[in-house]
């Protein structure tokens, strides 16, 4: 073969190569806008807004939490903090068993763990509601109103024990003999179980404060009574006077 026709053949080959990557580079290309057509195409795709939407939407709710309810969480976080610890200790300590220093883990223990923190979880929001944020209040009630006691004179009726549970009792009061009939010219009072004057009467007397005495004064259908009190009635806000100390007599009939 002469050296005229290996150039030739040389160049030939040359432009083949040079068709060949061409083609190369089309269907690479033509891969690449298939693969992202079926990318846009896919599932996760059209969820996309939605995940937008999401990211926005716990932006603003972290903005609303700690900008304008800031007050709150400050007075709430050291809450939930000490409710996290008091789960986290409760939990190490049930579901955990052995020595201090080689504790070890039991599925067993850890079950009960569980069902106690549970139970729990369910039984005191109704206990806080039901029991001791309205102990608490009373007592606070009690303690600032206790400081504005008053003493009157008043025709009292029988006290009725209206919840046994509290030791509540309630009865009828009139200023004027003539009016104790009921309606406007009547007071309901109350006596019930107070923890400030249990703390008075124990370190003054050893013995707790008993509504159920006080109300054993008021022994007739009609009494002449000697009182002391604090409170005040109010219908619409169902306030009532408490009545904490009686001395009584029977007013005959006739």
């Amino acid at each position: 073969m002469s050296g005229e026709d290996k150039s030739l053949k040389a160049a030939l080959d040359a432009l083949k190569k040079t068709q060949r990557l061409e083609n190369d580079a089309q269907a690479s290309a033509h891969e690449g806008g298939s693969q992202k057509k079926t990318r846009q195409a896919s599932p996760g795709f059209a969820f996309a807004p939605v995940a937008s939407l999401w990211e926005r939407a716990t932006r603003r709710a972290d903005a609303v939490w700690n900008g304008w309810l800031r007050p709150v969480t400050r007075f709430l976080t050291p809450i939930t903090k000490r409710i996290i610890s008091f789960y986290r200790w409760t939990f190490r300590s049930l579901a955990y068993k052995g020595p201090k220093n080689a504790r070890v883990f039991s599925r067993k223990r850890a079950g009960v763990a569980v069902a106690a923190l549970a139970v729990f979880t369910v039984i005191a929001p109704f206990l806080l509601v039901q029991e001791i944020i309205p102990a608490i209040s009373r007592t606070i009630y009690d303690a600032g109103m206790l400081a504005t006691m008053k003493e009157d004179k008043l025709y009292l009726g029988r006290a009725e024990l209206i919840n046994p549970d509290r030791q509540l009792y309630q009865v009828m009061g009139c200023r004027d003999i003539k009016g104790c009939d009921g309606g406007d010219n009547t007071t309901y009072y109350r006596l019930r179980d107070n923890v400030i004057l249990d703390i008075k009467y124990w370190t003054t007397r050893f013995e707790p404060y008993d509504p159920a005495e006080i109300a054993g004064a008021m022994v007739s259908e009609l009494n002449d009574c000697s009182i002391r009190y604090y409170g005040r009635r109010s219908k619409a806000l169902g306030w009532y006077p408490y009545i904490v100390s009686a001395s009584c007599k029977p007013v005959l009939a006739g």
